[in-house]
């Protein structure tokens, strides 16, 4: 079989079974432990007595619990992403940090290993399954590898493979994980991440489950029909005879990432933030199903068809008629400064904590108020320059320091502001300038 020459990338055999799994996260507690031994030891023979919470937030251990989860890949390095993405304002910088390179890091499988999977799926004779196979992986993430291939008939495609013993790890993967981080104090005792947890479990078994990815490509595809910048957006065909619960067969398309096509294009810098927050709206408010996954890996550009390519579709949610009315409500009531009834909505949507007392309940509410400035500000808004990220984080402190007060939202709201909050990252990245108040107002009356 015809293969293109790899690439030099730092490959590690994915541990595949629970024992080897948990034994990974075992020695990691370890070493953990017997670096807080050695650093604490040499401290204190200098004089010094350091904090228990310097002693584990080191470095060295820091480094060691972000290459185990990149190392394990699969549910491990998801939790750690999900952490980082939405308790970041909860945890120690430096954990955050760490967590945050699980975004983008990943290691791939050996060569040995991706045949295996290939195998299994695909029989003995997979090598004949296809007329080219590349073995050199084109992306790499938490779950799979994604590879280029050519069918017999000519098709190209992106055949995004599944690492092993990660659908059926799932749930002793985050269970081990969220005990290290307890044990080890990484993660801090008042922050109640059970329901994140359990979501991360639900989310997984979907995201694993290559068969309903490729049933949510093609009805959110169907669905998408109805946007009015329909044909601004590419998403691939699925090559459904290829296609299994491990292995994802999609039609291969050229394209740059968002920060390539905005430099080739300068316009481009504001045309697709526009085109992805319109897109979002009629997700949520006409469509009621959102891609909630915010990584910008799961978009690029075509720039000979001038066209957004959507990726990935494994996060693809689904969102009550009722919850999509009450989240209009508290949208619109924010954007008019209406707190009475933006308050209304958010207790109806389970936003609050009975623990929260009046003063961190209208902290909440500043902080709705406050992030849906770029919808209230009439003419182009300039993520690029906007402190706003910064001014939402200061008032979330205000909460994040009254550990009893913590609270994660319902997980439709949790992961719905994920993608938001993704959305407004770019855009600043992007240094796009968008009028927000425009789109928004095309969907202000559709509930």
């Amino acid at each position: 079989m015809d293969d293109a020459k790899p690439k030099q990338r730092a490959s590690a055999a994915v541990p595949s079974s629970r024992l080897s799994r948990m034994a990974s996260l075992t020695g990691l507690a370890g070493r953990v432990a017997g670096n807080l031994v050695a650093d604490g030891s040499r401290q204190w023979l200098k004089g010094q007595r350091p904090a228990m919470s310097e002693l584990l937030l080191s470095a060295k251990n820091l480094e060691q619990v972000a290459a185990k989860l990149a190392r394990m890949r699969g549910a491990a390095m998801k939790l750690g992403q999900l952490i980082s993405m939405d308790s970041g304002a909860l945890l120690p910088p430096e954990l955050a940090n760490v967590l945050s390179r699980l975004r983008d890091d990943a290691v791939i499988m050996p060569a040995a290993q991706l045949v295996d999977v290939l195998e299994h799926n695909w029989g003995s004779n997979w090598d004949q399954t296809l007329a080219q196979f590349s073995f050199d992986p084109v992306a790499a993430a938490s779950i799979g590898q994604v590879h280029k291939g050519r069918t017999h008939a000519g098709r190209e495609l992106a055949i995004k493979i599944q690492y092993p013993g990660v659908r059926r790890s799932i749930d002793s993967d985050i269970d081990n994980v969220v005990s290290l981080l307890r044990l080890s104090g990484l993660l801090p005792r008042e922050l109640d991440i059970d329901p994140l947890v359990a979501e991360a479990k639900h989310q997984l078994y979907l995201e694993t489950d290559y068969l309903h990815e490729q049933q949510q490509l093609q009805e959110y595809a169907q669905a998408l029909q109805s946007f009015r910048h329909a044909g601004a957006l590419l998403i691939p065909g699925v090559d459904k005879a290829l296609t299994t619960e491990q292995i994802l067969c999609m039609d291969f398309v050229e394209g740059v990432s968002l920060i390539q096509a905005a430099e080739q294009k300068h316009a481009l810098r504001h045309e697709i933030p526009a085109l992805l927050l319109e897109l979002f709206f009629c997700e949520l408010f006409q469509l009621h199903r959102v891609q909630t996954d915010p990584n910008p890996a799961n978009y690029q550009y075509n720039l000979s068809s001038e066209q957004l390519v959507l990726l990935d579709f494994g996060a693809v949610r689904q969102f009550s008629s009722d919850f999509v009315r009450q989240y209009h409500r508290a949208i619109c009531a924010a954007t008019d400064r209406d707190t009475a009834t933006l308050a209304e909505a958010l207790e109806t949507l389970r936003f609050f904590s009975q623990r929260h007392d009046a003063a961190n309940r209208q902290v909440v509410l500043d902080i709705f108020v406050e992030a849906t400035e770029p919808l209230r500000t009439p003419g182009d808004y300039d993520f690029g320059h906007s402190d706003l990220a910064q001014r939402i984080h200061q008032r979330g402190m205000a909460i994040s320091s009254t550990p009893e007060a913590w609270h994660t939202p319902p997980a439709d709201v949790l992961f719905l502001h994920r993608k938001m909050g993704g959305l407004f990252m770019l855009a600043a990245q992007l240094g796009a300038s968008v009028d927000v108040h425009a789109i928004f107002s095309r969907y202000r009356e559709l509930l």
